[in-house]
């Protein structure tokens, strides 16, 4: 079987992409899988580790307004649609698999046009860009979010399966005692895991530390320990800021092995990005959520306001987010045990645990080829 997955840009599209591609070649034999991304260094790094096909085409995100960009964008699309061409042609994937963002956009059109069978994943609860314009070229549509499907034309609905966010299988079974051990940290302190995305978030890290200093001041510091996923630029001034105040810590720009920090994690604050928000629900984690106030469509405020109403999450808009506020819903879920196991017992309710397994049945349908 062979099958080709789109996706590239952030880990919001690439990590579900993962899980799935892990899933398939763990399970399927004699599958072959070719990722199709972006020409960023970091998409073939993160791939390779992976011990994946990778091959880069050309496509460039959609402009948002009409300027100068639009001849670079128009240059790119139409060389894209090339690219794609000769790699189905030469590939002849079973299946094409688009994961939402905009390298998904040539590879579906083809594939629709040559005859291939598509899936399309929606990672959040409104539609991408992208997807929207895919959803009538898709054979299949899988979302995270049962609200999503109103965001369909109705002539698509038929098409649509609520599968949930992939996740990998390490982020749901990996035990706290190992966790702890690995990252070299103490058992029963309160762990805070602080997470502002894959490229980091500068706010966040910033009233995180004003966060622990008022809790520092207050002697809150006593049982709680911190973990701190800062992104590239804030490293050093975030690890120095821990190293000088004393507090039990381990900083990281990036992790690979997130499952080690979710599964320490008592209480995680952090960015509302759907494979994130996926990672937490999985694990059945309480979360303080600041969703990103630039993504796109405001998708990252409609993940964020989903959980809340579902009392499984607390979430603060990034405009009103001060040391304060935060300090104060930390002390309350620190606090209230009873409160922050509801949250928890919620989140894990909203968790979709098997959605790997089945995208990955889906996919199988569409080639027609079974385990």
């Amino acid at each position: 079987m062979r099958v080709l997955i789109a996706a590239g840009g952030t880990g919001g599209h690439i990590c579900p992409g993962l899980a799935i591609a892990s899933y398939l070649k763990k399970n399927i034999p004699d599958v072959r899988v070719l990722w199709v991304g972006g020409n960023r260094d970091t998409d073939s790094k993160v791939l390779s580790s992976h011990q994946l096909e990778f091959t880069s085409i050309s496509m460039r995100s959609w402009p948002r307004k009409f300027w100068a960009k639009w001849i670079d964008f128009a240059w790119n699309l139409a060389l894209s649609f090339f690219q794609i061409f000769f790699i189905l042609i030469r590939f002849r994937p079973h299946v094409v698999v688009g994961m939402g963002s905009y390298h998904s956009f040539p590879a579906v059109i083809l594939s629709y046009f040559l005859g291939i069978k598509s899936l399309i994943c929606e990672q959040n609860v409104n539609l991408s860009l992208t997807n929207r314009f895919l959803a009538r070229f898709a054979s299949r549509i899988a979302i995270s979010f049962s609200q999503t499907k109103r965001f369909l034309p109705s002539s698509e609905r038929h098409k649509v399966h609520l599968v949930g966010n992939p996740i990998r299988p390490e982020i749901l079974k990996t035990s706290k005692e190992k966790a702890l051990k690995a990252l070299d940290l103490k058992e029963g302190s309160f762990t805070l895991f602080f997470l502002g995305g894959s490229q980091g978030a500068h706010t966040l890290n910033r009233v995180g530390i004003e966060t622990i200093n008022l809790l520092k001041k207050e002697r809150y510091l006593k049982n709680i320990q911190v973990i701190f996923i800062t992104g590239r630029k804030d490293l050093e001034w975030v690890r120095e800021y821990f190293r000088l105040a004393g507090v039990p810590s381990l900083i990281r720009e990036y992790m690979s092995q997130i499952q080690y920090a979710y599964a320490a994690a008592d209480l995680v604050i952090s960015r509302s990005g759907a494979t994130t928000l996926a990672e937490i629900t999985g694990r059945g984690l309480p979360a303080i959520l600041i969703p990103y106030p630039y993504a796109t469509d405001c998708h990252q405020l409609e993940n964020a306001r989903f959980l809340e109403t579902q009392g499984a999450a607390y979430s603060m808009l990034e405009k009103d987010l001060t040391a304060k506020k935060l300090k104060a819903t930390i002390l309350k879920l620190l606090r209230n045990q009873d409160l922050l196991k509801e949250i928890g017992r919620k989140s894990k309710h909203l968790g979709v645990p098997r959605a790997t397994k089945m995208i990955v049945s889906l996919i199988q349908d569409l080639g027609k080829i079974k385990c």
